[in-house]
């Protein structure tokens, strides 16, 4: 009985999800979280603005996000087409183009959660096989005793909080997380620290700042109680995104990097850039057109392509475009912006099924527009 009960439970919770009028008020209040997410990006910036409204479940509290209003969406779709929709061939048209829209909101399920962006840059004449995140963070432990290799430990974003505690078994000392700074800005001690304080902290104190609106352009701090270490160096360090000298430990016999940086992800092969050129205006220092010549490298494997402004590579998920460059004293640099998108293939197959099935609904109705022309 009660196995019955739930089945029925369940059918009621689909017919009413089936129900048009839930896609109509879904769609409006869509419509809402886009003006405001809108609006909202001229005051807290574009990555936030999407954080906040459209990649979060629910939005001021108790009113739906972005990611629940489209699931709801998703679920009106599916119960429509499989509860609500009878299957005979004058509908076929309004089924297929039904099928469509769910395979495009399931294209977007992919891209919110299996999609990444970020940037490589990549000296010319070099290597690399990972690029860096756009906004997320990591603290990454580096062991430098092993000849051949580095061994790292990365901690996601979610580690660097205050009163979080950062250790593994292969670690001889312990971190913990005092406080951290999303941007910040070093002020220089008039002098320094001595007691208990080691690096950066000994000669800057560091305070927090608003965020930019421009995300990336803000520079993260964290200050760290670090203990076990060697030669009484137990105490307060800091760490800023971009230190141009890194922070070196000793513990146990072995020598350690600890860095505060952007996320990285690896990729399954790597670019080598052969060269990188660029065309100058005339009688002026600002770039008109650059580009990169690579090798894709996938083991043994080479292949070699040309990445200019509008001239993306694709490669497995991955789509890499020329979006900068860096000269300075070391050569020039290129830098690629990456994005890695699971569901990328999903809009243009959406766009085609939908189009078939408008098709078919408007021949489908060219029967009864004759009979109505002829009885007019």
């Amino acid at each position: 009985m009660s196995a019955a009960r739930s089945k029925s439970a369940l059918l009621k919770v689909a017919h009413f999800l089936a129900n048009p009028e839930v896609f109509f008020y879904t769609a409006i209040w869509l419509i809402v979280l886009l003006v405001f997410g809108t609006v909202d990006q001229k005051y807290i910036g574009l990555h936030l603005s999407q954080e906040k409204y459209f990649s979060s479940w629910f939005v001021w509290g108790i009113f739906p996000g972005g990611r629940l209003t489209m699931t709801v969406m998703f679920l009106n779709l599916f119960c429509k087409l499989i509860f609500n929709s009878p299957i005979r061939w004058s509908r076929a048209g309004t089924l297929v183009t039904h099928s469509g829209m769910l395979l495009l909101l399931l294209g977007g399920f992919f891209t919110a959660y299996f999609s990444n962006e970020g940037s490589m840059p990549i000296p010319e004449g070099q290597t690399s096989s990972y690029y860096m995140d756009y906004h997320e963070l990591e603290f990454a432990v580096i062991d430098k005793s092993p000849e051949d290799h580095d061994a790292v430990v990365a901690f996601s974003q979610n580690y660097i909080k205050e009163g979080s505690v950062i250790s593994d078994p292969d670690f001889p000392f312990t971190i913990s997380v005092k406080t951290f700074y999303r941007n910040r800005v070093l002020v220089q001690r008039d002098t320094p620290l001595t007691d208990g304080y080691h690096g950066l902290a000994q000669r800057f104190d560091i305070k927090t700042q608003k965020l930019e609106n421009e995300f990336e352009r803000n520079r993260a701090a964290v200050v760290l109680d670090i203990r076990g270490l060697d030669d009484e160096k137990d105490g307060t360090y800091a760490l800023d995104q971009f230190m141009l000298v890194p922070q070196t430990l000793k513990a146990g016999g072995k020598d350690y990097v600890i860095e505060l940086r952007n996320k990285r992800y690896q990729l399954p092969f790597a670019l080598e850039v052969i060269d990188f050129k660029r065309k100058l205006h005339p009688g002026t220092q600002m770039a008109s057109h650059y580009s990169s010549l690579v090798n894709v490298v996938d083991g043994e494997y080479k292949r070699e392509v040309l990445i200019s402004m509008n001239e993306p590579l694709r490669n497995l998920d991955y789509t890499f475009y020329q979006a900068s460059f860096g000269i300075d004293d070391t050569g020039e640099t290129t830098v690629l912006a990456v994005v890695q998108n699971a569901g990328r293939n999903f809009p243009y197959i959406a766009s085609v099924i939908m189009c078939i099935g408008l098709l078919f609904h408007l021949i489908l109705q060219v029967p009864k527009m004759v009979v109505r022309s002829k009885r007019a």
